[in-house]
């Protein structure tokens, strides 16, 4: 398998990742919350002068605050 061939599967995956938690959201009507937090934390890499799109694994390999 060639790394083209990896890189579309890696993209397919990630987009059916993307729908089932907008499914799991929306089933379970947290929009706003769930808006509201990654709006909060894209705040807080901005803060710190730094891009949110180099903080993104981070932003999303770290567990939710409570």
């Amino acid at each position: 398998m060639t790394d083209a061939d990896r890189i579309t599967r890696l993209e397919h995956r990630v987009r059916e990742l993307q729908t089932a938690v907008v499914a799991i959201v929306r089933h379970f009507g947290i929009e706003d919350q769930v808006a509201a937090a990654e709006r909060t934390r894209l705040g807080e890499i901005r803060a710190k002068g730094e891009s949110p799109t180099e903080r993104l694994i981070e932003l999303y390999s770290t567990p939710p605050r409570s």
